[in-house]
């Protein structure tokens, strides 16, 4: 499409296990909502994670892949450039509140050029307003320009439960691990245990929208027992994992 045939143009998808949508831009607003799975969208110097019950919001003209490792379906709503409600520039992951989640799914079965007033109009800009309001999440993983920590970095995503001490890594890349650690720094903003830590935390997330026991997604991520890794999560977002696979799924 050259144009979007209405301000907002909604489009449904099933990605199967590891499925990619390369590198892309669009001349419009994209809000990519995962109903079920968990999406990944690589960005310059991040990625997103995008588990059931949130949405990503990715402005206009924004370069971006989507990934899912374990299969998603989700709903695409493309968006006319002069909607700025959010008022961010910048692709954002949202949480997607009860009422925005049922506008959206009323949306998806729209006829593609649906009246321009009555039901459909208005049930749209109810969802344009609401979407403004929705609460951004951190789910955001930091990830270096320099090719050689991306590649130590797309080592660890790919590995988790493998990791070498930072001794090893650095004597690897012919550097101290003073100097790597102020290089990983410099690049994420996080010291590489911390960014680690943040990718076990966001792989967690994307594995509990699987059947996975919480033993094995323990043990996939690196962690001996079940128990430090329920304590992780709790620390970090206040809920166990059973907890929170549960919210994950709607109703």
């Amino acid at each position: 499409m050259s144009t979007l045939p209405r301000q907002v143009y909604v489009r449904q998808q099933l990605m199967p296990a590891r499925h990619l949508f390369p590198p892309h831009t669009h001349a419009w607003h994209q809000l990519l909502y995962a109903t079920s799975g968990t999406l990944v969208a690589s960005l310059e110097g991040q990625r997103l994670f995008v588990p059931s019950g949130t949405a990503v919001w990715l402005p206009a003209g924004v370069e971006h892949s989507t990934f899912t490792e374990f299969g998603a379906e989700l709903k695409s709503l493309y968006i006319e450039t002069v909607y700025n409600a959010l008022g961010s520039e910048t692709p954002l992951v949202l949480e997607v509140s009860p009422l925005m989640r049922e506008l959206m799914l009323a949306a998806a079965d729209f006829e593609v050029e649906y009246p321009l007033e009555g039901y459909e109009h208005n049930l749209i800009q109810l969802m344009l307003q609401t979407l403004g309001r929705l609460p951004a999440r951190g789910h955001i993983l930091p990830w270096p320009a320099d090719s050689r920590l991306a590649k130590l970095c797309a080592q660890l995503y790919a590995n988790p439960a493998e990791r070498p001490g930072l001794e090893q890594i650095a004597a690897s890349m012919a550097m101290s691990a003073r100097t790597l650690e102020r290089h990983f720094r410099r690049e994420t903003g996080l010291t590489l245990q911390s960014w680690y830590s943040r990718l076990r935390l966001m792989k967690a997330i994307e594995m509990l929208s699987t059947d996975m026991s919480i033993t094995r997604i323990a043990l996939e991520l690196g962690y001996s027992a079940p128990a430090p890794f329920i304590l992780m999560f709790r620390e970090h977002l206040g809920i166990s994992p059973n907890r929170y696979r549960s919210k994950m799924r709607p109703a």
